[in-house]
């Protein structure tokens, strides 16, 4: 894949931002798809954040001793 710079009048910028973050898309991501005929890509799953695992596990100011094993699955 290769990089480039394009310069795009103020409104179609925020147009095309706007319809990425409801599409829960990058921007250049959007504007690959409509550049290859596409209206629109499929939204992107969201993945499991590994820390709500772990929201509430603070004893004492410090994390829970089982912080690793909430994270990664580990002992």
């Amino acid at each position: 894949m290769k990089r480039t710079t394009i310069v795009l009048p103020d409104d179609l910028y925020e147009r095309l931002r706007f319809e990425a973050f409801q599409k829960r898309a990058s921007l250049s991501r959007l504007i690959r798809f409509k550049l290859e005929g596409g209206s629109s890509p499929a939204p992107r799953r969201r993945r499991k954040d590994p820390i709500l695992e772990v929201a509430g596990m603070i004893e004492n100011g410090s994390l829970a001793s089982g912080i690793d094993e909430a994270l990664y699955g580990a002992d």
